[in-house]
C-alpha cells in the first residue's frame, strides 16, 4: 500500500510540475533529484543519507519521495523568498523497519538556486514527533540538488 501511494505521489508531481520544467529554469518550479545529508545538530556526526526526489509545483505545493523503505512520502508547501532563495515545510511519517510507526517527522528548509536555475542547495532541520505529538529527536539537514529533464528534452 505505501509504494502505491508513492507512486501516486510521484506521478502528481510530474503532472503537476511539467509546464513549470518545461518553461523556466529561473524558479525552483519542477523536478529534483537530491541528496540529502542528515547530521547531529549539536556534534555534525553523520546520521544517514538518502537520495529523494522532490517535486516544487507552480501553484506552491511541495511533494517528495525518498530511497528508504523507512519513511513515507513528503507532502508540503514552498515559498519563494526573494532573488533565489526559497523556504519549504513538509510532513512526513518515519517506519520501523517491521513497518510499525516510529515518528511523524517536520521539515523545514531553506533553498538557494544556482545562477544557471539547475542546481539548488539547501539547509535545514527536521524534528521527530512521537504518536501524541511529543518532540523526540532533531536532525539538521543539508541538500545537493539537480533538475531533472524528462529523456530527450532540453529543459
Amino acid at each position: 500500500m505505501r509504494n502505491i501511494l508513492r507512486v501516486c505521489t510521484i506521478a502528481l508531481a510530474l503532472v503537476s510540475t511539467h509546464t513549470a520544467i518545461a518553461q523556466n529554469r529561473n524558479t525552483i518550479e519542477g523536478v529534483w533529484n537530491v541528496t540529502v545529508t542528515v547530521t547531529d545538530c549539536q556534534t555534525g556526526a553523520l546520521i544517514r543519507t538518502v537520495h529523494a526526489i522532490q517535486g516544487f509545483a507552480h501553484h506552491g505545493s511541495f511533494t517528495e519521495t525518498a530511497s528508504t523503505y523507512l519513511r513515507g512520502s513528503s507532502i508540503g508547501t514552498w515559498n519563494h523568498d526573494g532573488g533565489d532563495n526559497y523556504s519549504t515545510s513538509y510532513w512526513f511519517f518515519r517506519y520501523t523497519p517491521t513497518g510499525a510507526f516510529a515518528s511523524f517527522a517536520y521539515a523545514l528548509n531553506k533553498e538557494q538556486l544556482s545562477d544557471d536555475g539547475n542546481h539548488f542547495t539547501a539547509s535545514g532541520a527536521i524534528q521527530d514527533f512521537d504518536a501524541s505529538g511529543n518532540l523526540i529527536s532533531t536532525g539538521c539537514v543539508v541538500h545537493s540538488a539537480t533538475r531533472l529533464a524528462a529523456p530527450g528534452r532540453n529543459n
